[in-house]
């Protein structure tokens, strides 16, 4: 996806994107949700895709501690406003238990809130922790988690992890009334499993170079399903969310491209990284020259520490 940037005479950073994203404009927030896939029914009850019961429960389509990080846990006016994107509808979001930010019920109380509760606490510290160590994260290139939970807490904390972006990946694929793949189901109630699902991690370096603008910036991606003109439909998807500058792919069955990260089924104690929206060599020098001149000293200090971590000093 081709992506432009530059600065203005005012130092305000102009951004172009060409696909899913958020754009952020003064104290005003933007939150873009990308869906292929439309429900013909939101007001239908079904059954909770976990475990069959009557669903009555809406799960966020952004994480609700992601929103409350992000913004407080305050009416989002307080703030400046956030506004939610979906096609071509905009919406101002009141805050973060906001509807608007949630899906259509599709699973139940319980599995929601007792079931899933240490999946969703798994994903809490990990993310705090991803977001405090950004700096440290980006020099190394990956993720160590015994240092995110502990070395008791690793194997466990690791597989509720796994299971909060399961939960997260059903509730997209229930969403779009497509049935969640039997596997993905049964190992929620299992400690070893075995799963078809694979979770990437890449950084986006645009995003992370100017966290100013870009540390809010929260989106889901498009939801494929890739058939086959042999087999016909087949159970085989791909998926991303976008939480600041961390980029988590979901492959179901699905090829993993290069460069976007080392494939993940909770069976590592690293979460070793890929990259997106990589500008060449010379694109960072225009950039630091145009931040140098239009910019602010921490987007020049970011964008030249970036440079010097890919292709090291130059003259």
């Amino acid at each position: 996806m081709p992506v432009s940037v530059h600065f203005n005479d005012k130092k305000k950073f102009l951004f172009t994107f060409q696909g899913d994203g958020v754009f952020l404009y003064s104290k005003k927030i933007f939150i873009k949700e990308i869906q292929l896939i439309k429900m013909n029914n939101d007001n239908q009850i079904r059954p909770c895709w976990i475990c069959g019961e009557p669903s009555d429960s809406r799960e966020h389509i952004f994480k609700k501690s992601d929103l409350v990080r992000r913004y407080g846990n305050v009416p989002f006016k307080n703030v400046g406003g956030v506004s939610h994107f979906k096609g071509k509808r905009v919406q101002n979001v009141p805050g973060p238990k906001s509807k608007i930010l949630s899906y259509a019920p599709l699973i139940c109380s319980n599995c929601n809130n007792k079931k899933s509760q240490s999946w969703d606490k798994a994903y809490g510290i990990f993310e705090k922790w991803v977001f405090d160590y950004s700096d440290f994260i980006f020099e190394v290139r990956f993720i160590p988690l015994e240092l995110v939970y502990g070395e008791d807490d690793l194997l466990s904390q690791a597989v509720n992890l796994f299971k909060y972006f399961v939960k997260s990946f059903g509730c997209r694929l229930s969403y779009a009334e497509t049935s969640v793949p039997n596997d993905l189901v049964d190992l929620l109630d299992k400690k070893y499993f075995s799963t078809k699902l694979r979770l990437t991690f890449s950084i986006n370096r645009v995003a992370f170079a100017f966290p100013e603008y870009f540390e809010n910036f929260l989106s889901v991606g498009d939801l494929y399903r890739i058939n086959s003109k042999a087999k016909g439909i087949m159970e085989r998807f791909s998926w991303f969310i976008n939480v600041g500058w961390l980029r988590i792919y979901f492959f179901y069955d699905d090829e993993i491209p290069s460069g976007v990260g080392a494939a993940w089924t909770a069976d590592s104690s690293c979460l070793y990284l890929g990259e997106i929206y990589a500008p060449s060599l010379e694109d960072y020098e225009k950039l630091i020259e145009d931040a140098k001149k239009n910019g602010t000293a921490e987007q020049f200090d970011n964008l030249t520490r970036i440079k010097e971590t890919l292709w090291g000093k130059t003259k």
